[in-house]
């Protein structure tokens, strides 16, 4: 029966072995550890504990790669093969349950784990700089496998309860904000309750247990008190434990309930909601493309107006929080609250920008529907501009949510941050988003946490020119007495990195997408 149970298992772990795939990315990986290895090397030289402050940097860079890959990767284990009518099949063949998770989620974490393994030998070289003893990376590296273990299997049962991977990655998005806000939220309510207003203790005592159990749970809390307090810690912390066995109970109950939850979705079946989806989506008029990828990727006008209620109950959030604190109701905030909702906003067009570039062209060819859309009278660049069209519509929610909270906190924001950096974001912004899209068309579902990767180190070769060029462009435009010298040298930055960055990128789209058109 076990041996049963492992075959799918076997086959997926001998199929990502002959791959080419899974060891170019650890290839890259260990590539950016030397990367990142060499730049904290450099940076030593007259400075004190530089092995310390790079382990640090990319712990916390594995634990945010890890929580996207929750998001994109492990949360389609299940749904993808539902999504193609195959699940049926793996049951017909005589696959158990176990049979199906172990191969299709845990062959993924095995994957995952070995890029960790992969990064040790190099993060033993942090030692090397100072700062930092050996058994401190054994035990940050033990905490980022079993935040990877919980990740893992909390996306397996997301992705057994769900029927379309677009659910699963809302439910796993959902959980993950829930996971590290709540405490955030909970903390600071009950700070700024005014004295009137009488809570129960036993109320305010659950609250209190929920926040520490969350941080105990936290991958951040637990590699601040590896780096930072050791001589008070032990290999295995609260951390690792309250990891693992919620991890294992999720793996259990997955595996339990996926007969059932798989019999609900055959029965309930989605055609009433495709046939509701198609009465609002109307006809597709001049532009099918756009129209299709609106409605049937984006989620149509349902998701939009949920999108803007949604903003605006965040946006009213932070306004109610003043009030618990000052007495006063104030639309307009200030401070730290005009900071934070700004950077809510902008946190949530990035997100939202990232998933739309990492799944519209691998949509199509995960269900081998990039044939049938060659075969439509429209040119190749016609149709990836429709289709982009289609995603820019989609984020109308967060756009205007994004320019209320500017708007509205301008005063604060004019003051307290640069509007250089603020531009150089929405350089780095489209730069990954047409890397997202070309790594979508190599990889499965693993376009997402690559991204955030090649960004990171994409940020430390682009940022310098582009905030060197406007400089240069100013004081030229200055020397010829040139008016708006500042909006004229952004618009030449903007011209030369789309020239030189973003135009090969989206040439390279073009050409994988017409290669992949024709297999």
């Amino acid at each position: 029966m076990l041996q049963g149970a492992l075959t799918l298992f076997n086959w997926t772990l001998r199929v990502d072995q002959r791959s080419r795939w899974p060891h170019l990315i650890r290839g890259g990986f260990a590539l950016f550890m030397m990367f990142a290895l060499a730049t904290a090397w450099l940076d030593a030289f007259g400075t004190t504990r530089a092995g310390l402050r790079f382990f640090e940097a990319v712990c916390y860079l594995n634990i945010v790669l890890i929580t996207v890959s929750g998001i994109s990767y492990f949360v389609t284990a299940l749904t993808e093969e539902k999504e193609a009518g195959t699940f049926a099949l793996l049951q017909m063949a005589g696959m158990t349950p176990l049979a199906i998770t172990l191969g299709k989620s845990t062959s993924r974490l095995v994957s995952s784990l070995l890029l960790l393994v992969t990064q040790l030998p190099f993060a033993f070289l942090a030692v090397t700089l100072g700062g930092l003893l050996w058994q401190q990376v054994i035990a940050a590296w033990l905490a980022l496998a079993a935040w990877l273990i919980l990740v893992a299997n909390v996306a397996l049962l997301c992705s057994a309860r769900c029927v379309t991977s677009g659910r699963a990655m809302a439910l796993a998005g959902l959980l993950a904000m829930m996971f590290f806000g709540l405490p955030v939220v909970i903390v600071r309510t009950l700070a700024a309750l005014p004295t009137v207003i009488v809570v129960a203790p036993t109320f305010v005592d659950v609250l209190q247990g929920v926040v520490k159990v969350l941080t105990n749970i936290s991958p951040f809390s637990r590699i601040d008190e590896i780096l930072n307090n050791w001589q008070q810690t032990s290999w295995l912390g609260v951390q690792f434990w309250g990891s693992v066995i919620p991890g294992g109970l999720c793996f259990v109950l997955s595996t339990a309930l996926l007969g059932r939850w798989s019999r609900l979705a055959e029965n309930s079946g989605t055609e009433g909601y495709v046939r509701g989806r198609r009465w609002l989506a109307g006809r597709c008029g001049r532009l099918p493309v756009a129209w299709r990828e609106f409605h049937f990727f984006t989620g149509g006008y349902s998701f939009l107006v949920v999108k803007l209620l949604g903003g605006g109950a965040l946006f009213a959030g932070f306004p109610a929080l003043v009030w618990t604190q000052t007495g006063r109701w104030d639309w307009k905030p200030e401070g730290d609250v005009a900071l934070e909702v700004f950077f809510a906003c902008l946190g949530w067009l990035t997100v939202e920008t990232l998933l739309y570039a990492s799944g519209t062209l691998f949509a199509e060819v995960r269900q081998g529907t990039q044939s049938s859309l060659a075969m439509l009278p429209i040119s190749v660049t016609g149709l990836l501009l429709q289709k982009l069209l289609g995603c820019c519509l989609a984020l109308i929610p967060a756009v205007i949510w994004t320019l209320v909270a500017t708007v509205l906190g301008w005063e604060t924001l004019r003051v307290r941050l640069d509007m250089d950096l603020l531009l150089a974001w929405g350089v780095m912004l489209l730069f990954s988003s047409q890397v997202a899209a070309v790594l979508s068309l190599y990889t499965r579902w693993a376009a997402l946490p690559l991204t955030v990767l090649c960004s990171f180190v994409a940020f430390f070769c682009l940022v310098l020119p582009i905030l060197m060029i406007p400089d240069v462009v100013t004081v030229v435009a200055r020397s010829h007495q040139f008016r708006y010298t500042r909006a004229f040298a952004w618009c030449v930055t903007a011209f030369w990195i789309w020239l030189l960055v973003v135009l090969p990128l989206q040439l390279w789209i073009r050409r994988r997408w017409m290669e992949v058109t024709r297999v």
